[in-house]
Formats: structure tokens, C-alpha cells, sequence
């Protein structure tokens, strides 16, 4: 197939493609749904959905979503195959394929620290507050620039100041405040310990994906997504980039399969 993929990507894709049990992890926001202001209108691009699909079908692939949503959020934007495995809340929450359905998502989060966060984004017109199972995201995508870099401030100085030991997380435009320290890394090693793939794949687009990459081995392949300072070998431009790569390796095992 005709491709616009980094040769090194392709080759690296190409070897991972014809391994007979791989791991296809994907963040979601920025890697297969373009970001967005309003996280729940959120969407992934059909060319990547399909993608996935038709992946889902092969036989020894497996599909899973690795974010830092909540379970019920994820479920919510992406319409998750029940053959998928799911990863929320940066890596607390996993969820396997026939689980999904019937996943109830706790909520601990202390109704202090939620009132903390309330008087941040009142103080701070366009910034919105997302209430997630295990802590609270400060949204400041499409604000102002200067309130929202006095939102994000204010929102380090309430995590900074909880009694609590307390995780925080920037991305692009959020600040979120966690009562647990686990992360994708955590949620990602979970699957493959139930999966055990020949090799794993792993892309995203933000700072919280690099845990990711960091336990991924010589048989793995990282990719970060839109650029920034990054441990994975390899980038791609945008969420039509990462579909692309899907179809890469659709492409590539339907090969070695039809020729075996």
C-alpha cells in the first residue's frame, strides 16, 4: 500500500504487524479523536474507527483503550467494541471485553477537594471543572490564555495545598488532581499480564502517555502523537496519522496471513 509513514515507522510497524499475538494500545483524546474544548464532544475519526474494526476481527490482535478518562466517560465518546479492553483514569480502572456492561465506576473523590475545584473555575470565566471517579481535571482548552494560566496556577496551589498525598497531572489545557498514584504504565502492564502479547504497540499524544512508553521493550513499538518532547522512537503528526498506521498494519497482516 501506498503510504506517507516515516520508513523507520514502517519498518517497525511492518515487523510488529506479523507477529502471531499483538497488543494495539491507543490513547484516545489526540491520538484517534482530534482535541476538542468540550471533552464529551469528543469523537473518534471514522478512518480510524473503521481501522479498528476491522483489526478487532484478525485473529491475535487485541484492542485496547488506554486513557485518562473515566471508564464511563471513555464508553461514553468512544463506543467501545465488547472485544476491546478499556483503561480509564490513567491506568486505575481496567476493564476487560464483556465486562463493560456491567462496570460500575466508584466515586471517592472528597467533597472538599470538589468545592476547592468549584471555586477555581468560578473565579476563572470559560474554565471548566471535570469531576472524574479518582480526582478533578481543570479544563482550560480555547480559554483566554491569562485566565487560564491563573486557573492552571490556582489549581496547582489547591493540590499542592491538600493534606493529602495527592497526584497531579498537566496535559494539553487540563490540570487534574488525583487521590491515586497509578498510571497508564500501571493500567497498560495489567493487559499485557492478561493478554501476554509477542509485542505491544503504544501511542499518544500527551505527557501522562509517557509512563506508557516507558515499559514498553525492544519488541514494542511507541509512538508519540503531535509532537513534544517524548522517550518514544517514534511520532506521528495527528489522529489521521494514527489511522493510517492502523490500516498500515491491517495491510501487512492480511499479507502474511493470505501468504501463509
Amino acid at each position: 500500500m501506498t503510504t506517507a509513514l516515516p520508513r523507520d515507522l514502517q519498518s517497525a510497524l511492518g515487523a510488529f504487524a506479523v507477529r502471531d499475538t499483538i497488543l494495539i494500545a491507543l490513547d484516545f483524546d489526540g491520538t484517534l479523536a482530534p482535541l476538542v474544548d468540550d471533552p464529551e464532544a469528543s469523537r473518534m475519526i471514522s478512518p480510524a474507527r473503521l481501522a479498528l474494526e476491522e483489526l478487532t476481527e484478525m485473529a491475535g490482535v487485541t484492542i485496547a483503550l488506554v486513557t485518562g478518562r473515566a471508564i464511563d466517560s471513555i464508553m461514553r465518546v468512544s463506543e467501545p467494541l465488547e472485544a476491546w479492553y478499556l483503561v480509564g483514569s490513567h491506568g486505575i480502572e481496567v476493564v476487560s471485553p464483556g465486562k463493560l456492561q456491567h462496570y460500575e465506576t466508584p466515586w471517592v473523590v472528597p467533597e472538599a477537594l470538589t468545592s476547592a475545584f468549584v471555586t477555581v473555575v468560578d473565579a476563572h470565566p470559560g474554565s471548566r471543572l471535570e469531576q472524574k471517579p479518582f480526582g478533578l481535571a481543570l479544563h482550560t482548552r480555547g480559554v483566554d490564555p491569562v485566565i487560564a494560566a491563573a486557573a492552571e496556577a490556582a489549581a496547582h496551589e489547591v493540590c499542592a495545598s491538600w493534606g493529602g498525598d495527592l497526584a497531579v497531572r498537566t496535559g494539553h489545557g487540563i490540570v487534574e488532581c488525583s487521590i491515586h498514584h497509578a498510571t497508564k504504565a500501571d493500567g497498560l502492564e495489567e493487559i499485557q499480564k492478561r493478554v501476554t502479547p509477542d509485542a505491544t504497540l503504544f501511542a499518544g499524544d500527551d505527557m501522562t502517555d509517557e509512563d506508557g512508553f516507558g515499559v514498553l521493550g525492544p519488541s514494542d513499538v511507541a509512538i508519540r502523537v503531535g509532537g513534544g518532547e517524548t522517550i518514544a522512537p517514534y511520532g506521528l503528526a495527528d489522529a489521521s496519522a494514527v489511522a493510517e498506521a492502523l490500516w498500515f498494519i491491517h495491510s501487512r497482516r492480511s499479507s502474511a496471513t493470505a501468504g501463509s
